[in-house]
């Protein structure tokens, strides 16, 4: 196809610029790929920007998709000149519109950027519900910037307001954004995807050497949003009495080595398994039994909408906003060490997998459905 032809084919579709993603599996990235992967791409166009250092890792994928990816070499609060020359070189793509993705405020650079560009539609999206920093005096002065930020940001500074959660919600745009102009837009999942599978669960517990243990899983990035140190913490209570217990970790992260060491230190070594990253989290959670999110927060937590597609049982920290539950295998306890123990000692074996595409899809879950009111989000004139 010539050039001419494909500038022509986009010309009639709406182009969206998404920003930013990460070179990771997870979270923002990958709430944005799974929509890509199910939307109208007849109609609707992405494309991408991002704050990595290196080339994704999937970036050839989505190019031999048509899709083009920005690379930004800072941000705006690192040199504010050069972020506006790139952001500006960007924007001149001429995009119908731009979903910023935002977890808390630092500035509203990219919003007036937009704004000066004339972006039809400028859509501000909430995901989160804390400062995701390991270093508390650097948390605290972050939390304190963006809560003096958040009292200035109003509504010329975009035209849509979503959230992925009410929490999150709550903690973006409080009370300078009316309720009713906010849209919870869900993290939906391929529900059939992850649906409980006794085959796959058999292959992979025999594949990663699972067959005959009691195993714990957990999906998340090595930050301090996962409080892996607590998971490990409780862990090692665990394998001291179920000594066939075992620990899959997947994901990767800045604080990896840091648990590796713990691990290490505990004498863990045989009984807690490092996946990395992973584009199979649905094959390897059919290999878990119970599945434990100790988050210090989260904006909604939507790999426990996966576990429970899974048929798990899950225990989450009630720091995570309550609407992840969709099914009743989701319990919440506070951080605390014996509760955590003492529930996983109650649930270790009794635990029943089941179907439950139905509840999940009745929630506003499942991408199938999910993706058509994102596609009137986008095509809302």
């Amino acid at each position: 196809m010539v050039v001419e032809e494909v500038l022509e084919e986009l010309m009639d579709k709406i182009n969206i610029l998404q920003f930013p993603i990460a070179n990771t599996s997870g979270g923002i990235t990958n709430y944005v790929l799974n929509n890509w992967r199910h939307i109208d791409r007849d109609r609707f166009h992405f494309d991408f920007a991002t704050f990595s250092k290196k080339k994704l890792d999937f970036e050839e994928t989505l190019t031999s998709q048509g899709c083009k990816v920005h690379y930004l070499s800072c941000y705006a609060e690192e040199n504010e000149e050069r972020f506006i020359e790139e952001m500006n070189h960007i924007l001149e793509e001429g995009y119908d519109v731009i979903h910023l993705h935002t977890s808390y405020w630092k500035s509203f650079l990219a919003e007036k950027l937009a704004l000066r560009h004339r972006v039809p539609r400028i859509i501000v999206h909430a995901h989160s519900t804390m400062v995701d920093k390991a270093d508390e005096k650097e948390r605290l002065i972050a939390i304190r910037h963006h809560q003096e930020q958040k009292k200035l940001f109003h509504r010329g500074l975009a035209t849509d307001y979503w959230a992925c959660s009410e929490a999150a919600a709550d903690w973006l745009f409080g009370e300078q954004i009316p309720r009713e102009r906010i849209i919870l837009m869900r993290n939906a999942i391929d529900v059939r995807k992850f649906a409980f599978n006794l085959v796959l669960r058999r292959n992979y517990r025999q594949r990663l050497g699972l067959n005959d243990c009691l195993v714990l899983g957990h999906v998340g990035r090595f930050v301090h949003t996962k409080n892996h140190e607590f998971l490990i913490e409780v862990f090692r209570r665990v394998v001291s009495v179920y000594p066939q217990a075992r620990l899959v970790l997947a994901g990767v992260g800045p604080m990896e080595e840091q648990i590796r060491q713990q691990v290490n230190d505990f004498g863990l070594g045989s009984s807690v398994i490092f996946l990395g990253a992973r584009e199979d989290v649905h094959g390897i959670m059919q290999a878990m039994d119970l599945f434990l999110l100790p988050s210090h927060f989260e904006g909604l937590g939507i790999v426990l909408i996966e576990a429970q597609a899974a048929g798990l049982h899950c225990l989450a920290s009630d720091k995570v906003p309550y609407e992840a539950k969709i099914t009743g295998n989701l319990d919440f306890l506070p951080l605390k060490e014996e509760a955590w123990y003492a529930w996983v000692r109650q649930n270790a074996e009794k635990y029943h997998r089941g179907q439950t595409e139905e509840p999940i899809t009745a929630a506003g879950y499942n991408i199938v459905s999910e993706i058509k009111r994102l596609e009137e989000g986008y095509g809302r004139s």
